[in-house]
């Protein structure tokens, strides 16, 4: 018996890599997303394994649901209903912007295909709010003005990306269309129980009911989904959204769920990303690459940043902003992993996008951080006087 074909070799294999995807990550500054897809692609290219099994594919897509969710759960729903007609227009245009441009630049110049165009303007059209959220956080300023604006503004964006990954490639049926209308009466009804069901189990929680109960809802869904020929990850993105007022309420709920998903679930979805990326992609498709990465930067930045100067930003703050909301990395490698899966894309075309997915989302990233306006770096010390003591207190409560 192969060595490999061991699931327990595997899987230690598997989970040793995401341990030191994490180190690196740590040790570099670099989102811990990359450095699993990193370490996807070296485990493919030196021991063999592009073609991962069926439960690896099943892993991976859960982790790809699970991040969708916890994105939808990052918006904060009051805010959001105040300013969504506000910001509703640099939403799209981060989206569409990109969108069309990658999408001719496919066309025209790459040569490609209807269906690998869309697919391309899709992923690299695309915002990450959970690393936006997780820099603003980090900083200290997730609850100022800039902070609030950009979360508002990359949910539509996001939003945008999703539906229209669901429109281009769901086929449409009778079966489709009933099955989807099955799924949206489970959304209607989800808030309302799930409100319920945490103030019944505060009174008696045991073994984590609430995670079980996220879990079955995704799940249900995910097969709904499935059965209507469209993808999990678009009813995982608004189950996300109707949780987001439970979620933002019980903030010890939400670690205890990321700490399940970002430990166990994405680094399938992550590792097994980089699995399909060719070397030879990489070394050949530089120029490709490169020009996806500045058509993608130039566009993000040309669909926010006059935004927030109209927002009386200062020009700083615009451009940190603008950079951060470049970055891609969730749903443009859910696009990207949807493309190879269901042969939309061949290998060479997926490592181009997905590099170039990685390469708009760090460098913008690095570039922000040499950037960072005095406001922020003076809410950033802010932040870090904050006691200890309080927030542990507040998690004892909390507990």
């Amino acid at each position: 018996m192969n060595i490999l074909e061991n699931p327990w070799f595997f899987i230690s294999l598997w989970m040793g890599g995401a341990f030191s995807a994490a180190l690196f990550a740590i040790r570099l500054k670099i989102p811990v997303a990359l450095a699993e897809i990193l370490m996807g692609a070296v485990l493919s290219h030196f021991l063999a394994l592009s073609n991962p099994t069926e439960w690896m594919n099943f892993l991976s897509k859960l982790g790809a649901t699970m991040l969708c969710f916890i994105a939808g759960t990052e918006i904060e729903p009051e805010y959001f209903k105040e300013s969504w007609k506000k910001n509703m227009f640099s939403g799209l245009s981060s989206f569409l912007l990109p969108f069309l441009a990658i999408a001719l630049f496919s066309h025209y110049f790459l040569h490609w295909k209807t269906a690998q165009c869309l697919i391309a303007g899709i992923a690299l059209g695309t915002t990450s709010i959970a690393i936006i959220y997780t820099s603003l956080v980090e900083r200290g300023i997730e609850n100022s003005s800039l902070g609030k604006t950009l979360l508002s503004s990359c949910f539509i964006t996001d939003f945008g990306s999703v539906l229209a990954l669901g429109m281009f490639f769901t086929h449409w049926d009778i079966s489709s269309i009933i099955f989807g209308i099955i799924a949206l009466i489970i959304l209607w009804l989800f808030p309302k129980f799930l409100r319920f069901l945490l103030a019944f189990l505060k009174k008696s929680p045991v073994s984590e009911p609430e995670i079980k109960f996220v879990f079955f809802m995704l799940s249900l869904l995910g097969f709904l989904a499935t059965m209507a020929k469209t993808e999990p990850v678009l009813p995982a993105f608004v189950l996300g959204i109707l949780s987001a007022n439970s979620f933002s309420t019980d903030r010890l709920l939400r670690r205890r769920l990321r700490a399940v998903a970002y430990s166990i679930l994405t680094p399938f979805f992550f590792m097994k990303s980089g699995f399909h990326i060719s070397l030879h992609a990489l070394i050949f498709g530089f120029f490709p690459i490169l020009l996806l990465t500045l058509i993608k930067t130039c566009f993000k930045l040309f669909g926010l940043f006059p935004y927030l100067i109209l927002e009386k930003h200062s020009i700083k703050e615009s451009l940190y902003g603008s950079l951060l909301a470049t970055g891609g990395l969730t749903f443009g490698l859910i696009a990207a992993h949807y493309g190879i899966q269901n042969k939309i894309l061949n290998r060479e075309e997926y490592s181009i996008i997905t590099i170039a997915t990685l390469v708009s989302t760090l460098i913008p990233m690095l570039l922000a951080g040499l950037i960072v306006p005095k406001t922020i770096v003076v809410a950033e010390k802010k932040k870090e006087e904050v006691p200890l003591k309080k927030e542990i207190g507040e998690y004892e409560e909390e507990g």
